[in-house]
């Protein structure tokens, strides 16, 4: 059961704990991703927003939304959702994305020199996540699994090579935030990926595909960093 929301919660925990939030939040303008441990009043005067006006939003959004209900999932599962949707679609789909954002660059890039920005940053962004990816992938989750099958078995985890889940975690949350902020230029560079009038039909394309690109990014971010993290380095602690 959700407890009263208050000015003094976080954006990401109140995501968090209902992802249907979340699209309120996208309406509002409000930053749950790299601004994600700003307090809800904090997050509000950035956006001239009163605080009870968005509580009283946020309680009428529905709770049996589109979203699943994360914060019920146990670890493990948390953790294979997370590899096998957002890593999963990152690597099937990110070579494509980045040719049609080059592909509309050079076609628009003339009469939209934003679009050269746009392409650099997209290309710089995935590179960087490829290798964000890897490591989780590599180092940390295989820890977490460990962590989950240890506590579950009632032995011991086998030693981590990097002492604490804490130090890798902590570099994650670093390049959470680096992405974060890459994207939200990027959205203010497209005008929030919208398509101007003399755009093409590869333009729109390219926008909706950014755009949900950028969307499956905040909810990495906000599973890793405020359920997936802080419930393995509780489990950790606990033993």
């Amino acid at each position: 059961m959700n407890e009263k929301l208050n000015p003094t919660m976080t954006v990401g925990a109140l995501v968090a704990e209902d992802f249907n939030r979340a699209e309120t939040f996208e309406h509002l303008g409000i930053d749950y991703c790299c601004h994600g441990f700003d307090t809800l009043e904090d997050a509000c005067k950035k956006k001239g927003l009163n605080p009870d006006d968005v509580i009283a939003r946020l309680e009428t959004t529905p709770t049996e939304g589109g979203a699943p209900d994360f914060a019920s999932w146990p670890l493990d599962l948390l953790t294979d959702y997370v590899l096998k949707k957002h890593h999963r679609d990152f690597h099937q789909h990110h070579e494509e994305l980045l040719r049609l954002v080059q592909k509309v660059e050079r076609v628009h890039g003339e009469h939209h020199p934003e679009l050269h920005e746009v392409s650099r940053l997209v290309d710089a962004s995935f590179e960087e996540l490829d290798a964000h990816f890897a490591k989780e992938e590599q180092i940390l989750f295989p820890q977490f699994y460990e962590l989950y099958e240890a506590k579950e078995q009632g032995r011991e985890p086998a030693p981590f090579h990097c002492g604490s889940i804490a130090f890798p975690i902590r570099q994650m949350m670093l390049e959470h935030d680096a992405t974060g902020e890459v994207w939200d230029h990027i959205a203010e560079l497209t005008e929030n990926f919208t398509t101007p009038t003399d755009g093409c039909a590869s333009y729109r394309l390219m926008n909706h595909q950014l755009y949900t690109f950028f969307k499956n990014l905040k909810e990495h971010v906000a599973l890793e960093n405020h359920l997936l993290f802080p419930g393995f380095i509780k489990m950790e602690q606990e033993g």
